[in-house]
């Protein structure tokens, strides 16, 4: 009879076990998930998987486990991810303890490396549910189930055993797509480059330059640039400076244009300051010529045939330099304005001088500074003497630098270098001069520069090496380090440089050590770090980032360089706050510039909400 009363009772238990697992599979839709964010992220170039379950209350039986196993599956395969276990209250072993009469909560996180075509997968889970007493006993069978049946056929081609007696709930959809804009961080940073130390003016005895009205050659005395500088009488010092040293060996006489308005107009402006100046100095000479001839006793009929024959012994040059971009930058440089990296930054990288010019005027309180400060000390000509061998002008140094750079000195090459505007033609010049004057710290230095710059980071890290073995606590070199340990993703490393280029007097690593914060999602201490870096690039995607989308496309209006990736970045925004037009006006740009994010935006799930918007599908066509 007990026997009898045992067997009634155990069976009564197995059948409310299956019982109750049969109703949590048909009531599977009661247990609540959600990504977040939703959908799925990146951070760091990894995908993060994060989602809490809400489970209610008298649904979760007291003797049944439920194995959750999610798995990201994309073009390029499937992706298990680390499984988790629900249990019963009455059920021992590992697991997360959910009660039949309160419910409960619990959370998920995973991550894996990011691989570009990503951004369409998919997080999914297929539940499954077994009767146990505990998940020990059962952990092979668990194990058993970590690929979901999204089509009812297990994808590794497993059969479990019949006699498991698990049940598969329906497939649950976590995440549909990854979000990645958190790419989007500016890595490059600021590059240090040694200080140049060439003197163009070695073998000057004297200069004089007259300055001009905008856009005119006409010689005018009283205008305001010739007064502050005293050009007229600079200009006679010049015949005392021939009495008392005799007629040099060389006169250069250089025309230039401020580098505003047409660029055609401008070559032939400058043409005219220069022939000014040229009359300027000829009447200078002849003053001059007239007194020596008088102490020598010269005889009136032979002046004329004198003068000649003393002039022919002066090699006298005319040139017309066009626009003065090579001054433009160094007088930036030295000049107090807030944006002048940024100002910089857009003369060292767009070549096309219209689109240049139209960049810089985007930034109206820095133009109108320049308009008042800087141009004008660039519509000048100017007249140098020399009585040694004259240096070589910029473009016969740039000549010799790519023919003969052997001949060079070691400073005459890093200025060369300094004042070409391509990257790779700047990192050909640094690489002579490592070769050439191989114990020269910052020839490597800026080779490891400019090698990084052009994401070359094998030839940056060979350069940055040499660097810091002839100079370990430069300030230049160890910025940079840090630059590339952040592109080789050694965060610490690279916040230990950052940190020691700052002691040595580094202003760039101020500006380097937000990026770190960036990269690791930390943006709320990132922008607090680039509040002094306005209208740039980081400082909005770090509020984009933090949710203020408004003020980080003001920022993104105001930053200099408008690019594609500044007109990306700004479509996000415009997405995010649900304005269509400007969205698609900026991915437009953004894609008119550079073609390869067509492919991109057709992906992203920031553009979801105009996925299927005709005007869309027209931008990111690829053909």
């Amino acid at each position: 009879m007990k026997r009898t009363l045992f067997v009634f009772l155990l069976a009564s238990v197995l059948l409310t076990g299956c019982s109750g697992l049969a109703k949590m599979k048909t009531q599977s839709k009661k247990i609540r998930y959600q990504a977040t964010p939703n959908p799925v992220e990146t951070m760091d170039d990894k995908v993060m998987v994060k989602f809490t379950g809400s489970v209610p209350e008298k649904y979760f039986a007291k003797n049944v486990a439920l194995f959750l196993q999610p798995v990201f599956t994309w073009e390029g395969g499937v992706i298990p991810l680390n499984p988790i276990t629900l249990k019963g209250e009455n059920v021992n072993g590992e697991g997360i303890a959910i009660s039949y009469d309160n419910g409960g909560r619990f959370t998920y996180s995973d991550e894996f490396d990011f691989k570009p075509g990503m951004e369409t997968g998919r997080v999914t889970l297929t539940p499954v549910g077994y009767t146990t007493a505990t998940t020990d006993d059962e952990a092979k069978f668990a194990e058993e189930f970590r690929v979901s049946r999204r089509d009812g056929k297990d994808v590794t081609g497993y059969q479990p055993p019949v006699k498991r007696k698990g049940k598969r709930f329906p497939t649950v959809l976590i995440s549909d797509g990854v979000n990645n804009t958190s790419a989007w961080v500016n890595i490059r940073g600021n590059i240090s480059i040694a200080p140049i130390n060439y003197n163009k003016e070695q073998g000057v005895v004297e200069t004089s330059d007259i300055y001009f009205p905008n856009g005119l050659s006409t010689l005018d005395w009283n205008l305001y640039m010739n007064r502050k500088f005293d050009a007229k009488n600079n200009l006679e010092n010049l015949k005392r400076i021939i009495l008392e040293n005799g007629l040099p060996k060389q006169i250069n006489v250089t025309g230039w244009a401020s580098p505003e308005g047409e660029e055609t107009n401008n070559v032939g402006v400058s043409k005219n300051r220069a022939e000014v100046a040229t009359v300027q100095i000829r009447r200078v000479l002849d003053d001059a010529l007239t007194i020596m001839a008088r102490r020598a006793n010269v005889q009136a009929h032979e002046l004329e045939y004198w003068k000649y024959s003393q002039l022919k012994k002066v090699i006298m040059t005319t040139r017309s330099a066009g626009e003065d971009w090579v001054h433009f930058v160094i007088m930036v440089e030295e000049s107090d304005i807030q944006d002048k990296n940024a100002i910089i930054n857009i003369v060292e990288t767009q070549q096309n001088l219209i689109k240049r010019e139209q960049m810089i005027k985007h930034m109206a309180d820095s133009y109108s500074i320049l308009n008042t400060e800087i141009f004008p000390n660039l519509r000048r000509a100017q007249i140098a003497l020399y009585y040694s061998e004259a240096r070589m002008d910029d473009v016969e140094l740039a000549k010799q630098a790519t023919l003969k750079p052997s001949k060079l000195s070691f400073d005459e090459l890093m200025y060369a270098a300094y004042i070409n505007y391509s990257y790779p033609t700047k990192l050909k010049y640094y690489k002579w001069a490592t070769e050439n004057h191989s114990s020269e710290w910052a020839a490597w230095n800026n080779a490891g520069a400019v090698a990084f710059y052009l994401e070359d980071y094998g030839e940056a890290e060979r350069f940055l090496n040499v660097a810091r073995e002839i100079n370990p606590h430069n300030p230049d070199v160890l910025n940079n380090t840090g630059l590339l340990c952040l592109a080789k993703k050694d965060y610490n490393l690279a916040k230990y440089y950052f940190e020691e280029a700052q002691r040595q007097g580094s202003s760039d690593a101020a500006t380097n050590l937000p990026i770190l914060n960036l990269k690791k999602g930390n943006y709320k201490e990132a922008e607090k770090q680039l509040k002094k870096s306005t209208c740039s690039f980081n400082l909005a995607f770090a509020q984009l980032m933090n949710g203020e989308t408004s003020t980080s496309i003001r920022t993104l209006d105001c930053c200099l360089d408008q690019n594609s990736e500044v007109n990306y970045l700004r479509a996000v925004a415009y997405a995010r706050l649900g304005d269509r037009t400007n969205c698609l006006k900026n991915l437009k740009a953004s894609i008119d510039e550079k073609y390869e994010y067509k492919e991109k935006a057709a992906v992203d799930t920031e553009f979801r909400a105009y996925w299927d918007d005709p005007d869309f599908k027209l931008i990111v066509k690829l053909y």
